[in-house]
């Protein structure tokens, strides 16, 4: 089957316009078919469930994104029967951590679909090999790893009277996952409290904390904001932060594309001490990692012109890495389709 020929259906329960994974897949299966993306944006479930259902003809592929999705897809598959199915496991959750129903319903459904799926999709080469052994599959998952930037805004919007409180001689760290309340994320806040110059930004907040007057100004929270937004505070940071708090495996092995944001936006990286950041971090010293913070924000201040123009060098190679990845996949996927096919 020629390629403009095939006809793919990109499941998901997300928005394509404000998830960056989602949009990555999608220049992937673009490259391999004619695309039509179904995501959740304000549709209700009854009303999505019934255009998937009734609306959309049978694809040769579908591609699963996540596994918010997975009970609408096992309908989709049952009455529309697509040829291959390629599900993308962005998150990594076992049935023996989850501690609610909904968890572990979430689990089976995964574990079933995983079975049926004839490609898997993970974010990491950790995760691959967890995957594998955990589903106990006959092949490893193709890695797609989270490399991402923010699209350049599609129009100038004037921020400078809103954030003019930015316009200060201070060291601003950003971390552009909102805050979680967090063992390390406080750990991280009562080190800036106690250093001098040193300020950060939580951006996408759902939670906030509260400060005696003389500690506001050094802890700030914004909520989320638009892209053109987003590009302008970044542009008047210094340092962005990226950590999860290691719970479980998912987080241990986080595939954060966080990273490559900020160093599109020439931001040198603090990291926790996730091995997957830290392994980044190494590779491309572009910043440090680990939990001591005190010891690693002195060191991004005190050698911050070195680690920026790594992080300039990092810049310069993104669009590549970002197509000699999608262009991995592409290949590994028809590769492994391919050889699906003769089995069939």
């Amino acid at each position: 089957m020629d390629n403009k020929e095939k006809k793919i259906l990109l499941l998901s329960f997300s928005d394509i316009e404000k998830d960056g994974r989602l949009k990555e897949l999608y220049k992937v299966f673009e490259k391999i078919g004619i695309v039509k993306i179904y995501d959740k944006k304000s549709t209700g479930i009854l009303k999505f469930l019934y255009k998937l259902l009734f609306l959309i003809e049978k694809p040769d592929y579908l591609v699963i994104d996540n596994r918010a999705v997975i009970p609408f897809a096992f309908l989709f598959t049952f009455l529309k029967k697509p040829k291959f199915i390629i599900q993308d496991c962005r998150e990594m959750y076992f049935f023996k951590d989850q501690h609610t129903l909904k968890s572990k319903l979430g689990c089976i459904f995964e574990s079933a679909m995983i079975k049926r799926a004839d490609a898997i999709i993970v974010a990491n080469s950790y995760r691959a090999k967890i995957v594998k052994n955990y589903y106990n599959l006959k092949y490893f998952p193709i890695v797609f790893e989270n490399i991402r930037k923010l699209s350049d805004a599609k129009k100038y919007l004037d921020f400078e009277k809103k954030y003019n409180y930015l316009k200060n001689n201070k060291f601003k760290i950003v971390a552009t996952g909102g805050f979680q309340n967090t063992p390390s994320e406080n750990k991280l806040i009562n080190t800036i409290l106690d250093l001098d110059m040193v300020e950060i930004y939580f951006v996408g907040n759902n939670k906030k904390m509260t400060f005696s007057n003389e500690k506001k100004g050094k802890i700030h929270f914004i909520d989320k904001v638009n892209l053109e937004e987003l590009k302008y505070l970044l542009k008047n940071m210094d340092i962005g932060y990226v950590g999860y708090e290691i719970v479980n495996l998912n987080t241990k092995y986080c595939a954060s594309g966080k990273i490559y944001e900020y160093a599109y936006e020439e931001l040198p990286v603090l990291a926790y001490k996730n091995k997957p950041l830290k392994h980044f971090i190494d590779e491309y010293k572009i910043g440090v990692s680990g939990e001591n913070f005190k010891d690693l924000i002195l060191e991004l201040k005190d050698n911050y012109y070195l680690y920026k123009k790594n992080t300039l060098e990092l810049k310069n190679k993104i669009e590549k890495l970002e197509k000699n990845n999608i262009l991995k996949v592409v290949n590994e996927i028809e590769k492994l389709l391919k050889e699906r096919e003769i089995i069939l």
